[in-house]
């Protein structure tokens, strides 16, 4: 009876024990970079995430609208 959790102590101790995540390091967020194809090459899920929002985010990713609509404006006209 003594003997089993002697006998269960290693084997939990190794079922804990997991291989620490690769981070992969993560190119420059530029616009040669921020590509569709470059993302797609990025294989750890996590740093594909988190290099895809940086990209999202950085200046002139969006450009501003030349001419924007009033779109009160264009309901009004219509009835």
């Amino acid at each position: 009876m003594q003997r089993l959790p002697l006998l269960l102590l290693p084997l939990l101790a190794l079922a804990g024990c997991d291989q620490q995540p690769s981070t992969q390091a993560i190119p420059e967020v530029s616009d040669a970079n921020c590509t569709l194809e470059v993302i797609k090459q990025i294989e750890d899920r996590a740093a594909r995430a988190e290099f895809a929002g940086q990209c999202s985010r950085r200046s002139g990713a969006i450009q501003p609208t030349e001419q924007p609509k009033n779109w009160l404006e264009l309901n009004s006209s219509q009835g």
